[in-house]
């Protein structure tokens, strides 16, 4: 009876003439198990237009611009319920394994994708926390890369430079969902961050780059800038850095995997720089789902 009611009350909301993410929409119904399995499929009728996916629980609007000849494409995102908001590898996270973005996002129902932190590039990644699920936390003693924690209600949690005790099950009294090992955070507690820069990094290569943020609760912005080349001059990661903080409403930025595994899925096709033919299977994608049921 239950499923039921939150099918009839997504019918009834998806009738209304201006379909939005309504307030409060994650507490009627509209959740995702927080699990591997793959969210809600889309709906070819909420597309409603080349850039824009809408339904009562998701809306996701793709932003291509050129600033100055700087390339890039900005995913504004805004869900009902945090489970919306998910992470998948290729082969699992206790185990490697690659595939190309789109396979995987089409494989997840996602509605909007990113490549995330390939956590399997290297066998000693310290944590790896994927839906709930702590595959790794051996986070050593000396301080290392920038962390980011996504807790169960979709709140992003910057940890500069995470050592050994830095990250447990919880954060601020929240269970941990997700968590990544990558960086640097780009932007903490609103303000920019000007620590270290990792050298895998390549800091004074113009180079693609991406990054995830949170912009308000429940609402987030995925950033991929173009290579320097094809029509586009790429940033070095200080010109990142700034371009990011410039941007308003970012709460909290951390910056992921680049280079050839930049990869933007919407619609199923990677909207990023298609004419690169060098395009990097990827581990793993962070991607946001409908919760909409199906009729």
């Amino acid at each position: 009876m239950k499923r039921l009611t939150a099918v009839l009350a997504a019918l009834l909301l998806c009738a209304c003439p201006a379909c939005t993410v309504p307030e409060g929409a994650g507490t009627a119904g509209y959740t995702l198990p927080v699990d591997f399995s793959p969210g809600m499929p889309p709906d070819p009728a909420n597309y409603v237009s080349e850039t824009v996916y809408e339904d009562p629980t998701i809306r996701v609007e793709i932003t291509p611009d050129n600033d100055n000849g700087r390339l890039f494409w900005i995913a504004d995102i805004e869900i009902a319920d945090a489970s919306q908001l998910r992470t998948a590898a290729a082969n699992g996270f206790d185990r490697r394994g690659t595939e190309f973005g789109h396979v995987l996002a089409r494989r997840m129902n996602a509605v909007v994708a990113v490549d995330g932190d390939y956590y399997c590039y290297t066998s000693d990644t310290p944590l790896i926390i994927r839906q709930g699920v702590v595959y790794r936390n051996k986070l050593t003693k000396k301080p290392g890369q920038d962390v980011l924690l996504i807790d169960e209600d979709g709140d992003f949690h910057g940890i500069e430079d995470a050592k050994a005790g830095d990250v447990g099950e919880t954060v601020d009294g929240k269970k941990i969902i997700n968590a990544f090992h990558f960086g640097p955070l780009l932007v903490n507690h609103g303000q920019i961050r000007t620590g270290k820069i990792n050298r895998h990094m390549k800091p004074e290569q113009r180079s693609q780059r991406v990054a995830i943020a949170q912009t308000g609760h429940l609402k987030y912005r995925i950033i991929v800038t173009g290579p320097n080349e094809r029509g586009s001059r790429a940033l070095n990661f200080e010109e990142w850095r700034q371009f990011v903080a410039s941007m308003p409403d970012i709460e909290v930025a951390y910056n992921l995997d680049g280079g050839d595994s930049a990869v933007l899925v919407f619609r199923n096709q990677k909207v990023n720089d298609p004419d690169n033919e060098n395009e990097r299977p990827l581990a793993d994608i962070i991607y946001f789902a409908s919760a909409l049921p199906q009729p």
